[in-house]
């Protein structure tokens, strides 16, 4: 059976259907593994945009986004990475989870969360601030300090890691 770390290889080379698999296997064998939920999840959360649309109604992507996202807040609530990863994909795309308006304020919750429990983590304070509107130097400086930790905090491989470098690290 593969690894995370090959799973994260196959989803580099854009094979979706065999990412997917792989996942789903992985994922049944180890429900509680966040490392596994995180990719997965995210994994799901891209393929929205990435994927094909026979892709989509092959694997009934909305359907089990939304189950990976609720067993995510059944086995994961209490993890601050959960909040800050579901936060996220949720405030993007909430029309993709239910009602849009009340998922909306949930993904902001989730990162409001996050911030407030690890305050002096740059990531999730820069997406915090960016999630309302928040003083423009405030922010400004946020992009900055956190843009170094981006880069650290992300440099494996899989699409998970190559999205938040490309989204979040603003030093320019």
């Amino acid at each position: 059976m593969e690894t995370i770390k090959d799973i994260l290889e196959i989803e580099d080379s854009g094979d979706f259907d065999q990412a997917f698999e792989s996942y789903n296997r992985l994922y049944q064998t180890n429900p509680s593994d966040f490392e596994i939920w995180k990719h997965f999840y995210f994994f799901l959360w891209t393929a929205i945009e990435d994927a094909s649309s026979e892709f989509h109604e092959r694997i009934s992507l909305r359907q089990k986004l939304q189950e990976m996202y609720e067993d995510g807040k059944k086995r994961f609530q209490n993890y601050t990475e959960f909040k800050f990863i579901a936060g996220w994909t949720v405030s993007i795309f909430p029309y993709e989870y239910g009602n849009y308006e009340d998922l909306e304020r949930e993904g902001n919750e989730l990162l409001r969360q996050a911030n407030q429990e690890q305050p002096d983590d740059k990531i999730y304070r820069m997406v915090y601030l960016g999630s309302f509107d928040s003083d423009k130097e405030e922010y400004r400086q946020a992009e900055l300090e956190a843009s170094p930790v981006v880069m650290k905090r992300f440099q494996g491989p899989g699409l998970l890691n190559r999205y938040f470098r490309q989204v979040l690290n603003r030093k320019k």
